[in-house]
């Protein structure tokens, strides 16, 4: 901009607007700076808008990625539509892939997830009445294969206007997790669904109200779920190895701690391999677990499990805990 303009011909008393600059999405700029090549930059939510030096080409980092190969990228955004497929070698997108409603709606990514086969989105309509997840053959030009949890909304169903904002394929059980949360004057309340691709069956649903999770990760070497509280910020494991809605969230953290509060907001949970960390802030807990002279049987595997918390951050502190 200051390439083509000199500053010295601006007249205070007597300037007019002669072009809007839309940046993709809802979300208000919150920063601005343009560059010597005059192009201009546009920070707004988590995303940042680019326009070229003639600001009539625009390109937007967006808030959901998930690498398919090492030259493809899904990418998606929680406030404008449309699933991107991007193309990394020639830096363009291949293609869009959208959902519509029974109103015919726009509908904006949730979430992305896959597996060796298959791509996973979740979609919500733009005017929040309806959601569902998409499943497309990534091995078949992104045909798709099926959709699950889908949701018409109408009146006071809570529930069913949670989308899943979390996908996550299961290998060993070869089922699709999906978890959402909702937050409301009575406090955050959530749901892990199960689904079965090949059927799009239900197979498990657990509700979530106390201390409902802030983020959620399957081990699949452990065969459980890990959990960071929203009030207490703890991390909580359930054994998920027999598949029923009566999970039991043993706590690896301070048990004892108030959980008053939402001190696991912003909190993120991650597996690899047998490992489990957990982000707070700017300390980093990575929690292993200990093996022990014990006969390895399904009986004994969790009973007497013993995890070891390793922090990384302000302060260094090794933990070991034993539940039972």
């Amino acid at each position: 901009m200051n390439c083509v303009t000199n500053s010295s011909q601006f007249d205070a008393f007597n300037l007019e607007k002669s072009m809007i600059l839309p940046p993709n999405g809802r979300d208000l700029p919150t920063a601005m700076s343009t560059s010597p090549c005059g192009s201009f930059h546009v920070a707004h939510g988590s995303k940042l808008t680019s326009f070229d030096w003639s600001l009539s080409r625009k390109s937007t980092t967006i808030d959901s990625l998930l690498a398919l190969s090492s030259s493809t990228v899904a990418a998606g955004a929680t406030d404008f539509s449309g699933l991107q497929i991007l193309d990394l070698e020639k830096g363009s997108v291949g293609e869009t892939l959208n959902w519509e409603n029974v109103t015919k709606s726009a509908s904006t990514v949730q979430a992305i997830g896959a597996s060796s086969e298959y791509l996973f989105t979740s979609f919500g309509s733009i005017r929040r009445n309806s959601n569902c997840i998409m499943v497309y053959d990534l091995n078949n030009s992104l045909n798709v294969v099926t959709k699950v949890g889908h949701n018409e909304i109408f009146g006071a169903d809570i529930a069913s206007a949670i989308p899943a904002t979390k996908l996550q394929w299961l290998p060993s059980h070869n089922l699709l997790m999906a978890s959402g949360s909702h937050s409301s004057l009575s406090g955050v309340s959530g749901r892990i669904q199960f689904w079965d691709i090949r059927s799009s069956n239900l197979v498990l649903e657990i509700k979530e109200k106390d201390d409902c999770f802030a983020d959620i990760t399957f081990i699949d070497a452990l065969s459980a779920m890990f959990k960071v509280g929203v009030n207490s910020g703890e991390v909580f494991f359930g054994d998920l190895r027999s598949m029923n809605d009566d999970i039991s969230w043993i706590c690896v953290g301070e048990e004892k701690r108030n959980v008053s509060g939402k001190k696991g907001v912003g909190c993120r949970i991650k597996g690899h391999g047998s490992h489990v960390f957990c982000s707070k802030g700017a300390k980093l807990e990575l929690w292993s677990e200990v093996l022990m002279n014990r006969e390895d049987t399904p009986e004994n595997r969790y009973k007497d499990r013993v995890l070891r918390r390793n922090t990384v951050g302000h302060s260094r502190e090794i933990d070991a805990k034993k539940h039972h």
